[in-house]
């Protein structure tokens, strides 16, 4: 309760505005409503304020019930104030029902990036108050950031959030006295703190979790055993901090280097039983030639020696048969239950790409307002699911490529002007799951790329041959782009010209075994897409063989297998290790169709191999500097019997493909 004096005040004022809700004057019955969420709030009555303001909308949206719900909330309020009790009588946790109505993503397009940033920022200090070792300090802090974000909250209309910061806050009041009071406060807010984040990244889902909760709880309020203890709650949650789950994800995925080594060995032993039973074959072919014992041939000692030794290879053979055979269900067995346990890990570590996006978004307004540049930026698909980590991996290739965008594609507003362009620059940011791979793009309506002028500059710079650079194709000259050192920039600035900007973002994408496309219409835009596998490090490759070596495609961009004579067009396709090191090129027996994905066209190219064996998910390793720079390789793998293999980038492969066919 707050203070009897405001409190009294707030009273008077409910009961005057309960004669003005009455008359039936909708315009003064919205006044009304709008200045007693006021004075509740003044009054420390945010319960009461939310309610108000809540029926504030229904009434402005001329909803029938409207003025009766508001005259209700009023006098309940009134009464209740008088007989000494909270406005509105407190649930929480348990949310009310009004705010299932409510649309926190419906945030303010100029307010969102920052109240998202504001609120991971508090997160952090939030998880840094609550290692503290002093519990007065503690208290006092988390006190002070949850009273922060739940101003911030109330600010931008964010009625879960303020709820939920409120109830916090008042759990929090007054301990800071005692170590004792604080050392309780503290554990209750660390309780708290995984419901606190899920406001963040999807207040709805927070909602309807605490409401099952509250209704296990009284379940287990009303149910007893005879022994008078309540019944164990089944779905009872726990708080795990997110390293403990990053190290049994860790852990998890060590597993499938296991897995591979027993099933490697399961291949072996099976191997070795084909060759035993084989020798026992020779021994038998043996033993028919020498014929049945004779006074002046071989003695019948020795003929039964030899038959004794078949006998115990066929049981050697046998016995190592059954061992592959346990091998590999024991394998996969273990595969079976690492991907399950891997998906259960997974849901704990997602998080809305939203609060990725929030901070690329207010990055890039600031440095636009530092440019003397107008940018807005748009968010499609912001509740898409992803793991935390991966979101982490992305903030920085995402931000360049937006940083990018700003500094070579926007024009000023000026220039926009005169292009026929509204001055104000459009950025997107897009995110969207296809299968097992995560597909994000930026896209800008700046001024795109000039293909002459990267042609140009690539010839001067001795990147490609003057009759190569005329003969590429725009996908070729854009992943020039791509190169180290390489700008369009004919001087540095502080955002561009230096050329270290695309190729860090590549380099961080490939690492999660993925891969960054562009393309571009001059004068209208560019658009970057990146394509990563939804679990960071795990793909599904198809293993091939060309010219007696073993190597590994990303599967997901294998579009058709075919023999050679099948595929239309006078010219062969080229051979994969051709394509890699230039060896002279050979007759192929299979052709893959790769298909690039770039723009709307999906695009795609032939390369020619030998052989094609099996797809697999592997475990996807980075690369060293020195081997990423010597070919389109998007990781390398290890197998169980502790070779390596690399995996191509197709997406990568295909410019040179197309740049080798052209010559």
């Amino acid at each position: 309760m707050g203070d009897p004096e405001t409190l009294r005040l707030l009273v008077e004022e409910l009961e005057r505005h309960l004669a003005i809700l009455r008359s039936g004057d909708p315009k003064e019955a919205s006044r009304s409503l709008h200045a007693l969420k006021g004075a509740a709030s003044m009054a420390g009555e945010a319960d009461l304020a939310s309610h108000l303001g809540l029926v504030d909308t229904k009434l402005r949206e001329d909803d029938p019930d409207a003025r009766a719900d508001a005259i209700e909330i009023v006098r309940h309020a009134a009464m209740r104030l008088r007989a000494g009790d909270p406005a509105v009588k407190a649930s929480w946790p348990e949310p009310p029902a009004h705010l299932f109505a409510a649309d926190p993503g419906a945030l303010p397009h100029h307010l969102h990036a920052e109240y998202m940033s504001e609120l991971s920022d508090r997160l952090a200090r939030i998880d840094e108050a609550l290692r503290l070792a002093d519990p007065l300090e503690a208290a006092r802090l988390l006190y002070r950031h949850v009273h922060t974000m739940k101003g911030a909250a109330g600010a931008v209309g964010d009625e879960p959030m303020a709820w939920f910061c409120h109830g916090l806050e008042e759990r929090l009041r007054g301990s800071d006295t005692t170590a004792d009071a604080a050392w309780v406060a503290v554990a209750e807010i660390a309780e708290w703190r995984g419901t606190l984040g899920g406001f963040v990244d999807d207040p709805e889902n927070a909602l309807l979790t605490l409401r099952g909760s509250a209704a296990r709880s009284r379940k287990r309020n009303t149910s007893v055993r005879p022994t008078g203890r309540p019944d164990e709650d089944e779905d009872a949650t726990i708080r795990v901090a997110r390293a403990s789950v990053d190290v049994l994800f860790d852990q998890l995925v060590s597993f499938d280097v296991l897995r591979e080594k027993v099933a490697s060995r399961g291949e072996r032993s099976a191997e070795k039983g084909q060759r035993l039973r084989r020798a026992r074959a020779d021994l038998a072919d043996a033993l028919r030639l020498i014929g049945p014992p004779r006074p002046w041939g071989a003695p019948a000692a020795a003929l039964g020696k030899i038959e004794r030794t078949g006998a115990a290879l066929t049981a050697i053979a046998d016995d190592l048969d059954g061992a592959a055979h346990e091998m590999k269900g024991a394998a996969q067995l273990l595969r079976d239950a690492t991907q399950e346990s891997k998906r259960h890990l997974a849901a704990m570590r997602q998080t809305p790409i939203r609060g990725l996006f929030g901070r690329v978004s207010l990055a890039l307004e600031t440095e636009a307002r530092r440019a003397a540049k107008r940018v807005e930026v748009r968010i499609q698909g912001g509740d898409e699911l992803i793991d935390r980590r991966l979101a982490e991996a992305l903030g920085e290739p995402v931000l360049q490529l937006a940083r990018n965008a700003l500094a070579h594609g926007i024009e000023t507003p000026r220039a926009r002007a005169a292009a026929g362009k509204r001055e104000v620059a459009l950025v997107s940011l897009a995110a969207k799951r296809v299968g097992g791979r995560l597909h994000v793009s930026i896209s800008d309506d700046g001024a795109g790329v000039n293909l002459d002028v990267v042609r140009q500059r690539a010839v001067d710079e001795g990147i490609l041959p003057e009759a190569v650079a005329r003969a590429a194709d725009a996908n070729t000259l854009l992943t020039v782009l791509f190169l180290p050192n390489f700008s369009t920039r004919p001087a540095a600035d502080l955002l561009a010209g230096r050329g270290i900007g695309l190729d860090i973002a590549l380099a961080s994408v490939q690492r999660l075994a993925g891969t960054i496309r562009l393309s571009s219409v001059h004068g209208e835009g560019l658009v970057a897409h990146i394509e990563v596998p939804m679990e960071a490090g795990i793909a599904c490759v198809l293993w091939v063989t060309c010219s007696g070596v073993e190597l590994a495609l990303l599967a997901d961009a294998v579009r058709r297998v075919a023999r050679v004579g099948d595929v239309p067009g006078a010219v062969p396709p080229i051979p994969l290790c051709t394509c890699l090191d230039g060896r002279p090129p050979r007759g192929s027996r299979l052709a893959l169709e790769l298909e690039l994905g770039e723009g709307d066209g999906r695009s795609s190219v032939h390369v020619g191999v030998d052989e094609v064996s099996r797809t697999e998910e592997v475990l996807l390793r980075p690369l060293t500097a020195l081997v990423a720079s010597l070919g389109p390789y998007a990781g390398v793998v290890a197998r169980g019997d502790g070779t390596l293999r690399l995996v191509i980038d197709t997406f990568r492969l295909g410019p040179q493909v197309r740049a080798m066919a052209a010559g």
